[in-house]
């Protein structure tokens, strides 16, 4: 992920690494479903965590924590975002 690509962090790009990561069909993955629609528990983020620091050197694991699995994943993406840029 460029540095670019980093502040353009958005639904789109979280959908991209949820179906990347966890192989989620795109029909699945509308920015009003949850985290907990998905299925995706504590460890999934902490996956997911990994994933965002090996491709843009920010650590966002522990962090990831702090979302609700019940929010939905244009808030989760929001979210996201704010960690990527606050750790540049």
């Amino acid at each position: 992920m460029t540095d670019q690509a980093v502040e353009e962090f958005g639904t789109e790009s979280l959908v991209g690494i949820l179906q990347e990561l966890f192989g989620f069909p795109a029909d699945v993955l509308a920015p009003t479903t949850t985290l907990d629609e998905l299925g995706l528990d504590s460890l999934a983020l902490l996956e997911m965590g990994a994933f965002l620091q090996e491709r843009t050197g920010v650590e966002v694991g522990s962090r990831l924590g702090e979302v609700s699995r019940s929010a939905p994943l244009e808030e989760v993406a929001r979210t996201v975002a704010a960690f990527l840029a606050q750790g540049r």
